[in-house]
């Protein structure tokens, strides 16, 4: 089992697209959050591909024994892909929309190769957000 601590921009600060700069620092602070989550990045291997459709962007996340780089736009063999407009990505991994009814609802595609069937799931796992990061439940009317 390894120890993942590195997150790197493949493109740079400057080159990097706005969705990779802003998934560098969800990862930071989902890390800082709940620091167990770099033993789990470090168990994960692959590359999952996040389509941001508002607005448009593409970024490839790679998990690998150097931790986790993000690189501007796909690579062509991922191993899964979540699409879907940016706000509502967020919105999942916060807890507040649940990505089955979104998928149920078409909003959210999720993309899993057939050779890797849970590697979708762990990555969304590790990206989803510590509960004491999340934003406080309204209270049902």
């Amino acid at each position: 089992v390894g120890v993942c601590a590195a997150f790197t921009l493949a493109d740079g600060e400057e080159r990097a697209n706005v969705f990779a700069k802003l998934l560098k620092q969800r990862i930071e602070g989902i890390v800082e959050g709940d620091p167990g989550k770099i033993t789990v990045a470090g168990t994960i291997r692959g590359k999952l591909g996040l389509h941001s459709t508002d607005p448009e962007a593409l970024v490839t996340l790679v998990f690998g024994d150097d931790g986790i780089t993000i690189k501007n736009g796909f690579d062509a063999d991922l191993d899964g892909r979540i699409t879907a407009p940016l706000k509502l990505q967020t919105e999942t991994l916060i807890a507040v929309a649940n990505p089955y009814v979104e998928m149920l609802k078409l909003r959210l595609k999720i993309g899993v190769k057939w050779s890797r069937p849970v590697f979708t799931a762990q990555t969304y796992a590790f990206l989803k957000v510590p509960v004491s990061m999340r934003p406080p439940k309204e209270p049902a009317a």
